[in-house]
């Protein structure tokens, strides 16, 4: 995750791009392509123009394929034109949370999952079904909606942190979906330019 000075996840644009580094980007790159799944949910795919990860030149020394897209989504309101479905080696995971039923033309090209959102092992629920998937190694990127749930389930085991400079003014919304310290170990920290890098591991 990467957050702006002030503690903002996106910036004036309502997009964490506003906040990113080159030097960010390529982290991001290599963390998704040590798992084997991103996490993101439906609202942040959108805004982000997330798309199918592909085979990158620069991580092939890992030897691993790229890792599968997995959508959160209570609405199922996709466009399913877009390369949220295409371009990639394996279909996109949709994790239905909400009670809409899946359309044939989502299913045709999604493998879509239900696990209700008010179940109780609703976090639980969702990691054993990408388990199912042979899908074990985990990297959410948001949104903090979802990251919060992730957190308050202590489902998260290591938290990749990026500082920006850039300061968006106002009140910072989803403190929740931020490390609280007493229960993060800070293990790593590097510096490029201005942007700071953090990465933490929790207390078990």
């Amino acid at each position: 995750m990467i957050i702006s000075k002030d503690k903002h996840f996106v910036g004036p644009s309502d997009s964490s791009r506003d906040l990113t580094s080159e030097s960010d980007l390529k982290l991001l790159l290599l963390l998704r392509a040590l798992s084997d799944v991103v996490l993101v949910g439906a609202n942040t795919a959108r805004m982000e123009n997330y798309r199918q990860p592909k085979v990158r030149d620069e991580f092939a020394f890992l030897n691993r394929k790229p890792p599968r897209l997995a959508v959160v989504s209570a609405k199922l309101n996709f466009d399913l034109s877009s390369p949220l479905f295409h371009g990639g080696q394996e279909k996109t995971v949709v994790i239905n949370v909400g009670d809409k039923s899946t359309s044939s033309e989502l299913n045709d090209i999604a493998h879509v999952v239900d696990v209700p959102s008010t179940s109780s092992s609703f976090v639980q629920d969702m990691f054993t079904a990408l388990t199912e998937l042979d899908l074990r190694k985990v990297t959410c990127e948001g949104g903090p909606s979802l990251l919060t749930q992730l957190l308050e389930a202590e489902a998260v085991d290591e938290y990749d942190l990026t500082i920006s400079p850039v300061t968006v003014g106002g009140s910072p919304a989803w403190s929740d979906a931020l490390p609280q310290d007493s229960k993060w170990v800070q293990v790593g920290t590097a510096v490029s330019g201005d942007f700071e890098f953090k990465r933490l591991l929790m207390r078990r």
